[in-house]
């Protein structure tokens, strides 16, 4: 399930954030889920010896401008942020939350919610998809002196694609869907450097990318993909699409799609 919530500081006051926020808004969901789901945060779900954390959220969307001072995101009115998990108790634990408290937090922010839109995404054994917060593939290796080091992919590398695969099929294996057919095909539209994007968690740097992304497999997967984010550290923000109309972007340019990814 695909959730779009619309929130709206107190009493017109300004949203002040820090730029890389993923971790006090996952934060926010973990503690909204908590009184429904209370163990979500330390059990997730067991697919072998891994624990998932089957949801994901997107970046901030506000409806107005906003500045950045001394690393602070800073705007005022409405702004959406989308919430998804192939777990609907999950989704519902979030709405539960938000309906019976009101006012929310993320550090000094006090914001209440507005009205939130159930999204329906069209899924076909072909769709175009954009991202809602970046995507990242990576592997972690350990150096001869003893210290790890990580190296990310590019979405036009294979090995980003063997991963995006991979880690989908690992849900849908914790989740107990059966796959008739166990083809996945993703790809960049119209990708370029400037959708590369270097995000802050727990002060790691962690790279991903935006923009578009063709998808083909089976409608179970990629029911799954849009419901659960694609990649790694879905849970922390990252990999969370949505289906578009392909029709709709076909007349513009690889250049505007990369500009606005």
């Amino acid at each position: 399930m695909v959730i779009k919530l619309v929130f709206g500081a107190l009493e017109g006051d300004k949203i002040d954030l820090p730029v890389h926020y993923n971790r006090p808004l996952q934060g926010l969901f973990y503690y909204l889920m908590s009184d429904t789901v209370p163990k979500y945060h330390d059990l997730g779900t067991r697919s072998e010896d891994k624990k998932l954390k089957l949801f994901t959220f997107s970046r901030i969307y506000p409806y107005s401008s906003f500045k950045v001072e001394n690393r602070r995101m800073i705007f005022k009115g409405l702004f959406n942020i989308y919430f998804a998990s192939p777990i609907d108790k999950l989704v519902e634990a979030v709405l539960h939350s938000l309906n019976e408290q009101k006012v929310v937090r993320i550090e000094k922010n006090y914001f209440t919610l507005r009205k939130y839109e159930v999204i329906q995404n069209e899924v076909d054994e072909e769709m175009l998809v954009k991202t809602l917060s970046p995507i990242t593939a990576y592997s972690t290796i350990v150096l001869p002196n003893g210290n790890r080091y990580t190296h990310y992919f590019s979405p036009y590398s294979s090995d980003f694609k063997k991963l995006i695969e991979e880690n989908l099929k690992r849900k849908a294996s914790a989740l107990g869907i059966v796959i008739k057919n166990n083809n996945f095909y993703i790809e960049p539209y119209g990708i370029t450097e400037k959708n590369e994007k270097l995000l802050f968690y727990k002060d790691i740097i962690i790279k991903g990318w935006t923009g578009y992304f063709i998808l083909k497999g089976e409608t179970q997967l990629l029911k799954l993909a849009l419901n659960s984010g694609l990649g790694a550290k879905n849970a922390q923000g990252f990999g969370m699409i949505l289906s578009v109309e392909k029709n709709s972007i076909r007349e513009r340019s690889f250049l505007e799609l990369a500009e606005e990814g």
